[in-house]
Order: C-alpha cells, then sequence, then structure tokens
C-alpha cells in the first residue's frame, strides 16, 4: 500500500470488551455475548425455565466497517471473535490449511460468529466477509504478505474453547503508526 493511497475500508466504532461464555445449568449449553461494561457481569440468572450462569469471557473487541468511498457504515455484531489457524489443534483441517496458507505468507483466519437464540451460529454474509478481507489486507504495510478471513464452515464454534476465540488486537492496528513488526 502507497503511503499517499487512502483505503477503502477503515474500523470504526471500536468498542474494547469481553466475549461472556454462559452455561445453561440444566443442559450445560454454552453461549456467548459481548459486554462492553468495565467489570462484565457474572451473576447467574433465569431466562424461562432456564438458569444461566458465567462460564467463562475473553477479551475481545466490537467493531463496525466504513467504506470511504460511500461513506457507508456495516456493523459486524454477529461476529464473535477472528480465529487465527495457528490456535487451532495440531493435525486439525484448519491448522493443516493454514500452514500451507502461511508458506506463501498468507495469514489465515476464521471468522466465528455469534450462536443465534435458536442454537445455531449467525453466518456472516459473503459481502461482510470480503468487506473484512478487504479491510485488513489494505492495511498490510508488508509486500507479499496477505489475510484470509473465512467463513466457519469447520463448525470451530463448538470446537475450540472460547479462550482460542479472541480478535487479534495486532490485526485490528495492521498498518498505523503503533503497529508491532509481529502484526505486519
Amino acid at each position: 500500500m502507497s503511503a499517499d493511497r487512502i483505503p477503502r475500508y477503515e474500523l470504526v466504532d471500536t468498542e474494547p470488551g469481553y466475549v461472556i461464555i454462559e452455561r445453561e445449568l440444566k443442559s450445560q449449553r454454552p453461549r456467548a455475548y459481548f459486554s462492553s461494561e468495565p467489570i462484565p457481569p457474572r451473576e447467574p440468572y433465569r431466562e424461562g425455565d432456564a438458569t444461566w450462569n458465567f462460564w467463562d469471557m475473553a477479551q475481545s473487541l466490537r467493531y463496525s466497517v466504513r467504506d470511504t468511498s460511500t461513506g457507508g457504515i456495516t456493523r459486524f455484531d454477529e461476529l464473535l471473535g477472528l480465529l487465527w489457524w495457528g490456535c487451532c489443534d495440531e493435525g486439525s483441517e484448519i491448522r493443516r490449511i493454514g500452514e500451507l496458507a502461511a508458506a506463501v505468507k498468507i495469514q489465515l483466519y476464521i471468522a466465528i460468529p455469534y450462536e443465534g437464540p435458536d442454537g445455531h451460529p449467525v453466518p456472516l454474509s459473503a459481502e461482510k466477509l470480503t468487506m473484512l478481507n478487504h479491510a485488513f489486507n489494505e492495511r498490510l504495510r508488508t509486500p507479499g504478505k496477505k489475510i484470509l478471513i473465512l467463513p466457519d464452515l469447520f463448525g470451530l464454534l463448538r470446537q475450540v474453547s472460547y479462550g482460542q476465540i479472541m480478535l487479534d488486537f495486532g490485526l485490528t492496528t495492521v498498518g498505523d503508526a503503533s503497529t508491532t513488526e509481529a502484526s505486519r
């Protein structure tokens, strides 16, 4: 990216917070949501016949993407976080794909969506995934390096620990003056 070129997409409305993971007392079914409160909630509560208890939390970010050519802002409320391929289990499909991609300077991330009220993941649209890929790749400064964000076609929401689903804070600052060399 040249120094005078303005990226088409930029991250806006960046809000630090926590992904809160709860478990339903009887079924042990997990669910997650984002909280921007400085001290995340941990109290159990009832919802109909279900009792939900705090289980775990992970630091994360919520953000929107602004299209600088139109001024339009797209929210990513259905995105729980981005999972870097290196956090996946040894021998897993994503780990093997990530290793192949890394060999040609592509860093692979999986967009992990929140679970809807019906218990199914709320997938990101193809348009939103394309926008995320452009937003992060436009900000890279290392020649030949790429980022590829894929949808969760592997059912990782149910396979990985929530501690692994953390937004890469270095990824959100790619191209900024404060970016570390490791994030480039």
